[in-house]
């Protein structure tokens, strides 16, 4: 995910009388649009894995415009770079960001380019989704070496405890239909430390 220097380094290439226009799929953001807000934030939270996990981002914030004319590159390089001047946080966190057309169902979007044209340098707005971090390569940490031992020490166990109702006898946690068994993460032998991931909810 791309970072408000990594974007700043590739916009001061680009001519700075060039128009930067934001597009999405449904369209061009609308000339005269605003930069209303850049904002560096720390959450705190736990995932389908179980890990508890802190983590910052930042947010670009635009508002639909009905002007004549696009904000130009240099305009919007200086906004930047005044901002990361005074918010050094914003510099390295990833960047999303928040827009709507015509202002309305304002929504978190993933940022990409730029693209360059002889009118414009277009920079592209695409929707975010929904990640399973446990699951996905680049996702976080998912376990300690300790934690990946006991996983493939258990894992004959724990398939027959998560995929076969005929074993339940094996484990005596397990209730008649349901879906996994009702200890911790479904693994009632394995404790995972702070941070760690024993399965998936």
């Amino acid at each position: 995910m791309i970072t408000f220097a990594e974007l700043l380094t590739r916009l001061q290439r680009q001519d700075p009388i060039k128009p930067l226009v934001f597009t999405t799929e449904d369209g061009e953001i609308g000339a005269g649009y605003h930069v209303t807000e850049l904002r560096h934030s720390v959450s705190k939270g736990i995932d389908c894995g179980g890990n508890v996990e802190t983590w910052e981002d930042a947010k670009l914030q635009l508002l639909d415009g009905r002007g004549s004319e696009h904000m130009t590159v240099g305009k919007f390089n200086d906004i930047i770079e005044k901002s990361l001047s005074t918010v050094p946080e914003l510099r390295n966190a990833p960047l999303l960001v928040e827009f709507g057309h015509s202002n309305e169902r304002l929504t978190i979007m993933s940022l990409h380019g730029p693209e360059i044209s002889d009118a414009a340098v277009v920079l592209s707005l695409d929707d975010a989704r929904a990640v399973c971090k446990p699951t996905t390569p680049s996702g976080r940490r998912v376990g300690s070496d300790i934690l990946r031992a006991r996983r493939t020490q258990h894992a004959k166990r724990d398939r027959a405890c998560h995929r076969c109702p005929e074993l339940k006898r094996k484990h005596p946690k397990r209730r008649p239909g349901q879906a996994r068994c009702t200890c911790q993460f479904g693994r009632d032998d394995l404790t995972a430390a702070p941070g760690d991931s024993a399965g998936t909810y």
